[in-house]
């Protein structure tokens, strides 16, 4: 597969991999009955399926070495919900919570999993697209803001962050205890319309 392909050329070239940072990016903010089935697939597959697929193939290295560095870049939206983006959410909050718990399994390797979960991000992704700015009311953070997540996640090797200028914590907090109460949240800080506007377009 290309997937292996990959590995074996960056084997080849590098000698070794430290470092696998999965980063991919398909999305699309629309209402979920009008989403064609072709980008469901394909945002599951590059949001979900290829990180798995190239830690898994890259995993064997690093385990016989005695050392990696896996980080994973989610999204909020994976924590907490994002009404218009159902399946970037869902593939973002799998993305999410495998990263935790293969961190778990990999306990005393030598090889570490972080996941990386950035808020809105300013002048980039879906807002550069639509040419919107990112609502302030969580905050906005910079690309330069994630990129720094990535290095800490690597040094630090916290198996979670979270990059957004305001804290969110208890939104997830609330969202785990009552889903219900933290859409209301969304609502009244004017998430959930800023999003249904996004979809519109």
């Amino acid at each position: 597969s290309e997937r292996q392909v990959l590995v074996a050329r960056a084997l080849e070239h590098l000698g070794r991999v430290d470092i696998l940072v999965n980063n991919a990016g398909v999305e699309e903010i629309r209402e979920y009955v009008q989403q064609d089935p072709g980008i469901i697939t394909r945002i599951i597959d590059s949001k979900f399926a290829a990180p798995l697929q190239l830690t898994r193939a890259f995993l064997p290295h690093m385990l016989a070495q005695g050392y990696g560095r896996i980080v994973n870049i989610a999204s909020l939206a994976g924590r907490i919900g994002l009404p218009y983006g159902c399946v970037y959410a869902g593939s973002k909050g799998g993305l999410a919570e495998w990263s935790i718990s293969l961190d778990a399994e990999l306990a005393g390797t030598g090889v570490k999993v972080s996941v990386v979960c950035p808020g809105f991000v300013a002048n980039t992704g879906m807002f550069a697209r639509k040419q919107r700015k990112a609502p302030g009311t969580l905050g906005v953070s910079a690309p330069e803001d994630v990129a720094r997540a990535v290095l800490m996640a690597i040094q630090a090797r916290k198996p979670e962050l979270i990059v957004n200028p305001r804290p969110v914590r208890p939104l997830m907090v609330l969202k785990a205890l009552s889903p219900g109460m933290a859409v209301n949240v969304a609502r009244r800080l004017g998430l959930i319309k800023f999003l249904r506007s996004l979809a519109s377009k």
